[in-house]
Formats: C-alpha cells, structure tokens, sequence
C-alpha cells in the first residue's frame, strides 16, 4: 500500500477497531508502526484497511482498479472471495472481518468529524507535506482526510512486508567496503542495496535508494578505474 493509504476516506484499524498511527505516514513508517503497536488485546498483524463506496469508485486499492473501471461484480473472483469484504453497514462490515463494532463504529465516527475539520488530533494525519505527497485533489482542509460515510463499506487486510533492504556493508567515500576494523577491502565495492544506507534506518520515500545508488556506483567505478584504485 504505498499511496492507498493516504487517499480520502480511508482508515487502518486494529482488531479493536481502533486506528494506531498516521496512515498518511511513509510506509516504512507505518510498518514499524505496525509492529510497534502490536499487543495480544489489541493486534495490529494484520490490521484492516476500511473505505466507503466513495473511496471504492475514485480509488484503486491494491490489484483492484476502482470501481468506476472495474465495478464488484466485473472483478476477478479471487478478488471477491479473499480479497475484500463489503457490506452495507459498519456494524455488518466489522462482523464479517472480526473487528469489534463498537470500537470501529466509533472509530468512524470521531474520524469523519476530523475530516470535516481537517485535524487529525489523534496522530496527526496530513500535518506534514510528506503525509501529502500521495494524495488526491480533495476540497476538504485536508487532503488525507475524507468522511467514511457513503455504503457499501470495504474492508482488506493489511500485513507488514519487506520492499528492500537498507542493510548492507559499510563503505568508505569511494566506495570501497569496509571490514570491521574501518580499513577498506582491496578491490570490493558495494553500492545500492547490498551497502549500508547512507540515510541509517530511515527511508524518506518511494526511490530513496536509486539516487544513492547511482551516485555511489559511478563513484566506485571512477576510483576502481582510476591510478590511484587499490
């Protein structure tokens, strides 16, 4: 989910129905989020992704276009049997997938009236420009934030993945990999992926790796070709 979460209308909860973190945040973010929040009265592995029918025809979610291109009934059956679940209520909705439905009724609830005001008290979502990058041109205060209010209701589960790596050998500015000791390792260089982030442990967005990558692969090829290489 790299941009569906962000979109209007939409909300992650835990099996209580309740939200634990901005959804607006980068996904890298909303992972560790994911972990960080998982606790046995209230799992958050999985969590479900909640949306109306507003979201469901101006949004795609996934490998499911949205519905004014691919109405329910036109989509593969896979999708309709495992992919999601709908109904025509919230309360319906959260028996069908397990979520409690007080919890999510008033989740809902206090969730449309911040996407009426467009403050997020609870987590913050949409304060920063980050939260906006993957949004949609919405009239509302805040572009992350939209009603869920319009039936059917939708419901996907969401699990933490991994998308790549930023753990790596240690490089000096060369280029060149580093043993333990910090001396470089005659002929062997690493960039992208297999070498540390320049960047730690954060990850500010989607192609955060290539431009590092790029820049750290033509500096080791220039010092590997250069008098001086060792």
């Amino acid at each position: 989910m790299i941009f569906e979460k962000n979109l209007p209308g939409s909300i992650i909860v835990n099996k209580n129905g309740r939200r634990f973190m901005n959804e607006a945040a980068p996904y890298n973010d909303v992972v560790k989020s994911m972990y960080k929040a998982n606790k046995a009265d209230a799992p958050t592995i999985p969590a479900t992704f909640v949306f109306d029918s507003t979201y469901r025809w101006k949004y795609p979610c996934g490998p499911m276009p949205p519905r004014y291109a691919a109405p329910d009934g036109l989509l593969r059956e896979d999708l309709k049997k495992n992919y999601f679940r709908k109904d025509r209520s919230l309360e319906g909705l959260a028996q069908k997938i397990g979520v409690d439905v007080e919890g999510l009724v008033d989740t809902v609830r206090r969730f449309n009236q911040y996407a009426a005001t467009g403050k997020d008290p609870e987590f913050g979502r949409g304060d920063s420009l980050q939260d906006r990058y993957y949004t949609a041109k919405a009239k509302s205060p805040n572009p992350t934030l939209g009603p869920i209010e319009r039936p059917p209701f939708y419901a996907v589960q969401v699990f933490p993945g991994d998308l790549g790596t930023k753990g790596g050998f240690r490089t000096d500015a060369h280029g060149r990999v580093l043993t333990d000791a910090g001396e470089p390792i005659p002929g062997l260089y690493a960039a992208g992926n297999c070498s540390a982030s320049v960047m730690g442990t954060a990850y500010p967005g989607a192609g955060a790796t290539i431009g590092p990558a790029m820049t750290f692969g033509f500096v080791s090829a220039e010092h590997a070709l250069g008098a001086g290489a060792t």
